[in-house]
């Protein structure tokens, strides 16, 4: 199997090691991530000029591409540039944060995984918790063995996948749930302040809280320290709204 692995938080990060680690044993693997952190970059790519492209060797173990622009550009540039045949299977993480419900739309590590879908490849994206003891090496085991599962019941082209790892202890994970995405509406809060000038600068903290959920979501099965597997999928369609809208009469198109 050809695998593409990239990630959201530079080429450089130990997630991304420990996820190749896992996986080295399942074929070829192709690193191309980018070249510095780029959380919350959500599906943006680099237009308007060019991307720069580094052959790098990482922490003298293997060799990557490490890409001046965003997620999605590497996956890109690797399947189109980098690439031949294209990967079976394209892999993001692991990150070093759990992105799970809203959050989901602005992370990084699932838009990569997201455009490995969009070319028709099964793609998974893994995230972990963030807590005092980040252990990658046990976090890319637990990785490969969910990721086993997908592959086994028959991840096909085209599908995506997310996996959040909850804070590894002793007692943690407490096992696999395959549960909804939230939606519903984190708290959070911007630092406010003046420059002498007048300009106001607003900054967003590093505090958020997922609002009331309702039933069990990714956000509630990760608090409880389970494993959470969620599938999703590019079509952003409402067909509910959709069927309503086609029913509107609109007017005359205005001269």
């Amino acid at each position: 199997m050809r695998i593409l692995l990239t990630n959201d938080d530079g080429i450089f990060a130990p997630g991304l090691s420990a996820l190749r680690e896992a996986v080295a044993d399942m074929g070829e693997v192709t690193v191309v991530a980018p070249d510095s952190p780029q959380s919350a970059v959500g599906r943006a790519i680099t237009l308007g000029g060019p991307v720069v492209c580094e052959h790098v060797h990482v922490d003298d173990k293997y060799w990557g591409f490490a890409v001046g622009g965003r997620p999605a550009d590497c996956v890109k540039i690797a399947i189109h540039e980098l690439t031949d045949p294209p990967p079976g299977l394209v892999l993001s993480g692991i990150n070093a944060g759990s992105n799970v419900g809203v959050n989901v739309f602005y992370s990084g590590t699932v838009s990569a995984a997201a455009e490995g879908a969009l070319f028709g490849i099964p793609s998974v994206a893994f995230s972990m918790t963030v807590s005092d003891e980040m252990d990658f090496g046990r976090a890319g085991r637990l990785c490969r063995w969910v990721l086993d599962g997908l592959l086994s019941g028959g991840l096909a082209g085209g599908q995506l996948v997310t996996v959040n790892l909850p804070a590894l202890s002793a007692e943690a994970p407490c096992g696999i749930k395959v549960v909804p995405q939230s939606t519903a509406a984190i708290t959070e809060e911007y630092q406010r302040t003046t420059q002498p000038d007048g300009k106001e600068l607003f900054e967003l903290s590093d505090f958020y809280e997922h609002g009331p959920q309702d039933g069990e979501t990714d956000v509630t099965a990760l608090a409880e320290g389970y494993i959470t597997v969620t599938p999703l999928h590019a079509d952003l369609t409402d067909y509910g709204q959709l069927s309503q809208l086609q029913q509107c009469h609109w007017p005359d198109t205005p001269e």
